[in-house]
């Protein structure tokens, strides 16, 4: 009886103010009872909370609000200081909170961190051509690894001026690019395999890749969303004036072109294999579904689209995760749900039977992230 007294009068709030508030209340449930700072490691799903906490500190003005997302970042980083490193894509993800707060303090031992986390992201593994493998024991590019080290590099650049850290970011953006990309949407199948196998690792199906051309065959949501929401950063960051912006934002403009046909028009989401809306077993998945609104929205500030079909994918993407992807906790917290776990590389039964979870740092994150991007078009 109380959990649907408690519904009511969520549903009746929601009616009300909701869509000012719910942004909020994720904000307060993420930094106070989700995933305070003294509980961060050194993980790349934590990092993308951390992101989060970075994004709220450079959009507000208010200068005790900052102190609040300066201290979350401080904490945690300051927790694992002493585990630092960038041996692989998904540990230099952590190093943008180092990066940022040597830009924020100037304290030189955030820059210590930072230089040690770049040494190892150099030593990474990498392609003939230059591209960062994902993995330590196998040439393989993903396309999580953009985002997971793209955050690093950005913030490294801020804190130093040398544009070398994104002109190195739009070297690996172009490079993944040219194996990952389907012709026919514009968007990212999820791996390439450099000796065309699909090895078995973090839980990926052994031989997933393309015997000819290396490949996975599944466009997955939450790995585009990854490249949507770094690209969208990236055009953010990099001088205007830079040679490359104007490539990278055809990059962008070729990536979400088609999403608008593909949301799901009756829950504002995309779909977990985001080019089969009408695959039966497919299901909306909300990480995704956040990170594609995001980078829709920041392209329409950038002006780099001006379709009112895009504006309507955003409406449509905020709305539904309002109404069909915000779980209730209590009288003061909600949280995220309809998000699709941790996930390596397979094939379409593979992604289709993943497990959805209610939260993970990815989709909290995302979620504010988006919600924030759009409460400032309003």
């Amino acid at each position: 009886m109380r959990k649907t007294i408690l519904l009511l009068l969520f549903i009746i709030s929601v009616q009300q103010n909701f869509a000012q508030t719910w942004v909020d209340s994720l904000d307060m449930y993420a930094r106070e009872k989700y995933m305070p700072p003294s509980k961060f490691n050194w993980t790349w799903m934590k990092a993308s909370l951390v992101y989060t906490m970075v994004k709220q500190y450079d959009n507000i003005a208010d200068e005790n609000q900052k102190k609040i997302y300066l201290d979350f970042v401080k904490t945690a980083m300051d927790k694992t200081y002493k585990q630092a490193n960038g041996k692989v894509p998904n540990a230099v993800a952590s190093g943008l909170g180092m990066a940022f707060l040597y830009r924020v303090t100037k304290d030189i031992k955030y820059k210590k961190a930072c230089d040690k986390i770049y040494a190892d992201y150099l030593k990474i593994k990498r392609t003939k051509d230059g591209a960062v493998s994902h993995l330590p024991a196998h040439r393989e590019l993903w396309d999580d690894t953009v985002f997971m080290i793209g955050q690093f590099l950005m913030e490294l650049y801020k804190a130093t001026g040398d544009e070398k850290y994104i002109d190195e970011l739009f070297k690996q953006i172009s490079l993944h690019r040219e194996k990952l990309q389907d012709s026919t949407t514009g968007l990212w199948v999820h791996g390439w395999d450099s000796d065309n196998k699909g090895h078995f690792s973090f839980g990926s199906q052994l031989n997933w890749a393309n015997k000819t051309t290396g490949k996975s065959a599944e466009i997955w949501g939450r790995g585009n969303g990854w490249v949507v929401v770094t690209m969208a950063d990236l055009l953010q960051t990099m001088p205007k004036n830079n040679p490359n912006w104007n490539e990278l934002a055809g990059y962008l403009k070729e990536m979400i072109v088609n999403l608008p046909q593909l949301q799901d028009k009756a829950t504002g989401h995309w779909f977990q294999l985001t080019a089969r809306p009408d695959e039966p077993e497919n299901y909306i998945e909300s990480s995704s579904t956040a990170m594609f609104a995001y980078g829709i929205s920041k392209a329409l500030q950038l002006d780099l689209v001006t379709d009112a079909a895009y504006k309507n994918s955003i409406e449509l993407a905020y709305k539904g995760l309002r109404n069909y992807s915000i779980l209730q906790i209590d009288e003061k917290y909600i949280t995220t749900k309809n998000v699709c776990k941790g996930t390596c590389i397979g094939d379409k039964e593979y992604y289709l039977k993943r497990k959805v979870k209610n939260e993970k740092p990815y989709s909290i994150g995302m979620f504010i992230n988006f919600g924030r991007s759009y409460e400032r078009m309003k």
